[in-house]
């Protein structure tokens, strides 16, 4: 496409000089020719030469900016090598008529075939992905359209204007149309100017306000509220970037209400995975190591009995929030409520630490806070008191129901051995007990001792129940 262009503008050139001047039209065609194709060809190798290595600042300017300047300088090169060069073999010749060759290569070349070389170079020389918009951003579309307008309305009032010189000059015409002609070409020429510049101060305006609402969107703002000042395709946009943080902010409201009834994050794997992609729901798991601890109030059923339905669900929404806070703070999963029971994991996403180690730090931070609670609650003569049970191994977490009423959950022998482990953690023992795999799993975190050798129901053979028996150190894991 590009050496077409230069092979259009040595046309042109070839039959414009035969056709305004008389000095010119003097030369044999194949004389003619030999110039033209001399000056074309040399266009085409300077334009490589000047693309492939002179280097260009991505800072200031784009790939595709950077080609159209250099294409632009190789066709006012071109112009200027042409002038020369028929000056020098014909130096009889008028100055106009040397300037033949150069109105071709500077206005229809360097002009018009240039701005069509621009949007080929657009194509071909993208800005690079990996940076980010703000970087990206290296024109803007009022210089862009400027420059247009001053192309598109100049270049052809040159040409008209040199068509009437030769006309008044050169055939003997009234110099009063040059006149004319030029004012008439000046007024509107400075009108459609300025009529340019206000759109694309305009168009300026629109798209940076755009572009505001945008990274609004991005830093969580999800009313933007993007305007523009004109009913066309940029108020398209932003009706689309409207409706687009529409449904962002309905999302995280979903992830948020959906985070209350399940894990955060639960909620946070299934909309990614698929409510965002718009995929249905794949029954079943996969096998997990994990750390699954058990809790469970003791007596409850006496509890419920004593009082209220009002007060007791207010009691144990106070008991959960404490043991789901403790849960958290070390970095574990609230699996589900059972009851008066919870169950919850350790270890079943990246970065939370060793989960033995927060699974234990957890369950002395549930015992902290249930004696605080319990101190609230004497007033109301109210005392909760509940046993812990701690396992590690392999557990099966996934989708569980059908496809129209599902749950995530763990489930294996770890959790019921879990289960069974709570079930042991009642008075004469201690109130956190955990198997002989966690503690070989908690290394020096804890000083550990056993509590006694049981035979627990559905587990073959008898296991070790061990506690903790003083802290090392602190352990918190985010």
């Amino acid at each position: 496409m590009l050496i077409g262009g230069s092979i259009v503008v040595g046309l042109f050139t070839f039959v414009y000089a035969r056709l305004v001047c008389t000095f010119i039209c003097s030369l044999s065609p194949p004389v003619l020719a030999r110039t033209v194709i001399a000056l074309s060809l040399f266009h085409i190798v300077l334009r490589e030469l000047l693309l492939r290595f002179i280097p260009g600042s991505v800072e200031k300017s784009t790939p595709a900016r950077r080609a159209w300047l250099l294409s632009v300088l190789s066709w006012g090169l071109t112009g200027l090598v042409g002038i020369v060069v028929h000056a020098t073999r014909y130096p009889t010749f008028p100055a106009p008529s040397h300037l033949k060759f150069a109105v071709g290569y500077w206005l229809l070349g360097g002009g018009l075939l240039a701005q069509v070389e621009y949007l080929l170079f657009e194509h071909a020389l993208p800005a690079s992905p990996t940076q980010s918009p703000e970087a990206q951003l290296r024109e803007r579309l009022g210089r862009r359209l400027i420059e247009g307008y001053v192309i598109f309305t100049t270049v052809p009032v040159v040409i008209l204007l040199l068509t009437l010189q030769r006309f008044i000059y050169e055939l003997q015409g009234d110099r009063q149309y040059l006149l004319e002609a030029a004012g008439l070409a000046i007024g509107f020429t400075g009108g459609a100017l300025a009529v340019a510049m206000a759109y694309g101060r305009s168009l300026r305006r629109d798209s940076e306000q755009l572009l505001e609402a945008i990274r609004r969107v991005g830093t969580g703002d999800f009313q933007p509220g993007a305007a523009t000042s004109r009913p066309d395709e940029l108020s398209l946009v932003a009706a689309g970037i409207n409706e687009m943080a529409g449904g962002l902010q309905l999302r995280e409201r979903i992830r948020e209400a959906f985070g209350r009834f399940v894990s955060p994050q639960v909620a946070t794997e299934f909309i990614e995975k698929y409510a965002q992609h718009g995929k249905a729901a794949v029954l079943g798991g996969s096998r997990r190591d994990m750390v699954v601890l058990f809790s469970d109030l003791r007596d409850f059923t006496r509890l419920s009995e004593s009082l209220s339905p009002e007060v007791l669900i207010e009691v144990l929404n106070g008991y959960f929030q404490e043991m789901v806070g403790a849960i958290q703070q070390h970095g574990g999963m609230v699996d589900k409520f059972i009851g008066d029971a919870v169950l919850a994991t350790f270890g079943l996403t990246a970065g939370q630490g060793d989960p033995a180690v927060a699974a234990v730090s957890a369950g002395l931070e549930m015992q902290r806070r249930l004696e605080a609670y319990n101190a609230k609650l004497a007033e109301r003569g109210v005392q909760l008191r509940a046993g812990i049970g701690i396992h590690a191994g392999e557990a099966v977490a996934g989708y569980l129901g059908s496809p129209d009423r599902l749950e995530f959950t763990v489930i294996g022998h770890t959790v019921n051995v879990a289960s069974r482990i709570e079930g042991q953690a009642r008075e004469p023992r201690p109130p956190l007990l955990f198997s002989e795999e966690v503690a070989r799993r908690l290394g020096e975190a804890f000083r550990v001792q056993e509590v006694g050798t049981v035979a627990l129901k559905g587990v073959a053979g008898e296991m070790r129940l061990l506690t903790v028996a003083g802290e090392t150190r602190t352990v918190r894991v985010a």
